[in-house]
């Protein structure tokens, strides 16, 4: 499959088959995330790979969260969505920035060079996963509960996503976009 068949052929994956990805398979998709640009070749981003118990360990936390915003009438938007879809997933990727909350000198402008570059990695990693015919998800939710599970992981860096990764159970449908004429604006 070429890139361009991989990008527009990708689609976000909330139902996955039991079944396990190989770890030389996630090793590949992983080296790929590594292989995304990074302003000033920082590479901020440090991967923690969870599966089996761990990953039901980060669950567990998403579903507590949920249970405790819910008794305080907070709304959880799709965080217990979240959490099934890496319920069934074989592994999760917990993306953490490796300079936010270390490096001195740490300004605006570092911050957003890093979280561009980790999003470039996470963006290389689901389309790495799409053409070993795996499913992704990118996981935003898991900023609900970002403390507790650093915190449980005895994690000092700073949290930025999570993807989860397994053999799809579902063929979503193309979700809209905006039409590529309402978002450009050509200057000559």
């Amino acid at each position: 499959m070429n890139v361009l068949e991989t990008i527009k052929s990708r689609r976000s994956i909330r139902s996955f088959k039991n079944k396990a990805v190989s770890g030389n398979i996630m090793q590949n998709i992983l080296l790929m995330g590594t292989k995304a640009p990074s302003g000033k070749n920082r590479q901020p981003w440090h991967f923690k790979i969870l599966e089996g118990s761990a990953k039901n360990r980060l669950t567990d936390l998403m579903d507590e969260k949920a249970l405790t915003k819910q008794s305080g009438s907070a709304d959880i938007g799709s965080l217990q969505i979240s959490s099934n879809a890496i319920k069934e997933a074989s592994a999760v990727i917990l993306v953490y920035n490796r300079f936010s909350k270390h490096e001195q000198n740490y300004d605006h402008y570092k911050y957003l060079m890093d979280t561009q570059s980790i999003g470039a990695a996470v963006q290389n990693i689901i389309l790495a996963a799409k053409a070993f015919n795996l499913g992704s998800l990118w996981i935003c939710d898991i900023f609900q509960c970002d403390k507790e599970i650093s915190e449980w992981l005895s994690e000092p860096n700073e949290l930025m996503a999570a993807v989860a990764i397994g053999y799809p159970n579902q063929k979503p449908y193309e979700r809209p976009k905006i039409a590529l004429n309402e978002l450009t604006e050509w200057i000559k």
